[in-house]
């Protein structure tokens, strides 16, 4: 008699594709896609958080020397 197989363990990579060894070509596209926005969201947020960091800092008055400030 066989024994009936188990069900074995998903790989990582199958656990990442929905139960899949490989992504389609337009699952991959769309992955990439996802990838390119998430670096843009990513590099927008670090250049708001940069301006609301400047902003935050008093600027000095440069084209007076110490003394002369009030």
């Amino acid at each position: 008699m066989t024994e009936p197989t188990k069900p074995r363990a998903l790989t990582y990579t199958e656990m990442m594709n929905g139960g899949r060894q490989h992504l389609d070509d337009a699952e991959h596209i769309r992955e990439q896609e996802l990838e390119k926005k998430v670096v843009d969201l990513e590099r927008h947020v670090d250049h708001l958080e940069r301006a609301l960091k400047d902003s935050a800092t008093p600027k000095r008055d440069a084209s007076l020397p110490e003394e002369k400030r009030a």
